[in-house]
């Protein structure tokens, strides 16, 4: 009996022993910063968080608490079957498809040819408006909270805010007055060289996502970048450019070819159009 009662005290602790020894085994080294519930956090996950090849420690320790934080809050998740609600499941295909929508549009962007130090010169001298005599307008502005292509034909023809609200109240959309600026260098080069041209106290709109921005030009204010300045702007803005006319080319060649292979239930097929709709590069 003795001998028995023995080895069930001993037991216990060659266990605790065993698993403390199994655990210092397990500790992450090399590119493995942590593990959470067996998965590894390498040094790559830290990279991508931080969005930096050399973060700081301290960017690093947030971004390794971040990755933690997020992986217990989703392995318990998991454990309490949520991902198998069907609402989760729609929401997880759609994250996926958004990052390989994304992945596919950053190599297109990395196939691009890059600008050449002449092409940027001429761009250079091609857009004033941008550069030598870039312009800084300050506009009264009418933030209108809708963007539909009626909407936007019946701005068109009208010269004035005044009017434009009269439009707007008549249709019983919603808006906002504002004061702002535009600066050149933060829009389309071809664009800031027709608002320059526009006289004064001359209204255009710009839609942007869900609203529509209606501006008169109240005064500009010239502050000219030259030189290097210059010439490194506008080869990034012709990177841009070219890489955003390439993404919509290749988008909508892909697009083209797969609609033909798409069935639609018939209630919901889509009207034909007398001309297939393309993004145009600008």
């Amino acid at each position: 009996m003795l001998k028995k009662i023995l080895a069930l005290a001993i037991t216990p602790t060659l266990l605790l022993t065993a698993s403390c020894d199994k655990k210092q085994a397990e500790a992450p080294t090399g590119q493995v910063v942590a593990t959470v519930n067996g998965k590894e956090i390498t040094l790559l996950d830290l990279r991508h968080e931080t969005g930096s090849a050399n973060p700081s420690k301290a960017a690093e320790q947030a971004a390794l608490q971040a990755i933690i934080a997020r992986q217990l809050l989703s392995d318990q998740a998991t454990k309490e079957e949520l991902d198998r609600q069907p609402g989760t499941a729609m929401m997880q295909e759609k994250a996926k498809q958004l990052v390989l929508v994304d992945a596919l549009t950053s190599k297109i962007r990395a196939s691009v040819p890059q600008p050449s130090r002449e092409e940027a010169r001429q761009f250079v001298t091609d857009h004033p408006s941008s550069f030598s005599q870039r312009r800084i307008f300050l506009v009264d502005q009418l933030i209108i909270l809708g963007n539909s292509p009626d909407l936007i034909k019946a701005i068109q023809p009208l010269d004035t805010l005044p009017e434009i609200e009269q439009m707007l109240s008549k249709r019983n959309v919603a808006f906002r007055r504002s004061v702002g600026t535009i600066d050149a260098l933060s829009i389309d080069a071809d664009a800031a060289e027709k608002i320059a041209a526009l006289p004064a106290n001359a209204v255009f709109a710009s839609p942007e996502g869900p609203i529509i921005r209606a501006n008169a030009i109240r005064e500009a204010v010239v502050e000219p970048v030259t030189g290097e300045e210059a010439e490194k702007v506008a080869l990034e803005m012709l990177r841009k450019r070219r890489s955003d006319g390439m993404v919509a080319n290749r988008v909508n060649e892909l697009l083209a070819q797969g609609q033909k292979a798409v069935q639609y239930n018939a209630a919901y097929r889509p009207q034909q159009k007398s001309t297939g709709a393309t993004v145009s590069a600008k």
